[in-house]
Order: structure tokens, then sequence, then C-alpha cells
């Protein structure tokens, strides 16, 4: 499986976030028409943002090569299940990449609430700083809970980080809620 889109940060996001499904194994993310290709000739699923160019030509040609191909926004389409809102859970887009699978266990429920709380922050876009400040926590302190928080997600950064705890509700209310994705 593959992600494709035009933002880096945004690929990365998507394709850590789906790595909470066993039956998905990503093998990359491509942020151009080529590099879609490319990865697609190895995948058997693609997930594409609407907004790629080129990406309705790419999605014909590696559907004509079996791939399933779902988009993240943009008009609907005729085929079921092809096309997926951009406002939609991370859940909802593994299903229609690989009907019927299950997730893993959550690793946010794993988190202490410590961890919970620093990771609601890094959702809403805030800095390490800012973070410390409204805890009343050291910036090393953050820090080291960034680095663990980033572990039990399998994330390699904050952009995912903040990409996976959106998709997954945190942020929107102070409690974690791992139903929502």
């Amino acid at each position: 499986m593959a992600v494709a889109h035009p933002e880096p940060m945004a690929a990365e996001g998507i394709t850590a976030a789906l790595t909470r499904y066993p039956q998905i194994a990503p093998v990359g993310f491509a942020t151009s028409a080529a590099e879609c290709e490319r990865l697609g000739e190895r995948v058997f699923a693609l997930a594409i943002d609407h907004r790629l160019r080129s990406a309705d030509r790419v999605a014909t040609n590696l559907r004509r090569k079996g791939v399933r191909v779902v988009f993240i926004g943009g008009e609907d389409d005729e085929e079921e299940g092809t096309r997926v809102p951009v406002d939609a859970s991370v859940s909802i887009l593994a299903s229609a990449l690989v009907p019927d699978l299950a997730p893993r266990r959550s690793a946010p429920d794993r988190l202490t609430p410590r961890q919970r709380e620093v990771l609601t922050l890094v959702g809403r876009g805030l800095a390490a700083k800012e973070i410390a400040r409204q805890l009343g926590i050291s910036v090393k302190t953050v820090e080291q809970h960034k680095s663990k928080i980033f572990g039990a997600l399998g994330v390699p950064n904050q952009a995912a980080a903040a990409f996976v705890s959106a998709a997954a509700g945190a942020g929107r209310s102070d409690e974690w809620n791992p139903s929502t994705t």
C-alpha cells in the first residue's frame, strides 16, 4: 500500500497513521505523479489525494494494472468505495483501501495521561516551549514525552504525530477516544 499526496508532511502522516492496521504495510509515499506511478507498480492499493497533478491519469493506469485506487477528497466517484472525504477518519480510508480489516490495538491506550496531554497539544500545533509553559514542565521534559509518544505511535516526527492525533480525535476533547479511529 502507498500514499500519494502533493504535500510531503501530509503524505508521511497518512502513511504513518495507516501502519496501525495489520493488513496494511505501507511501502512509501509519493508527492508527484511520476513517483506515484513508480510506487504504484509495487503495491496492491494506493491512496491518492485528488489535488495531486495528473491524479486521474495515474489512477486510471494503475487500476488497469489491478491496483485498488482510493481518492482522498474531490468529486463523487461512480465506483463505490473509491473516494473518501478529506475530513474522513484514517479508519475510513483504511477500510476503503482494504475492506474488512481490523485495526491494531490503539497505541494511544498505552500512553500516560501526561503523554496524552502533550499529544493533544502537539496536535493543536503548539511548540515544545508553549507546551512546557502551559503544562508547567520543562522543555526537556516535553521533548522526552514527545520522543516516547512518537515511539508508541510508530511515527517519525511531530508532523506525523499531529496527523495521527487529529485522525484519532485527540485535541477535539480532553479525553482520548480511540473508538473514533
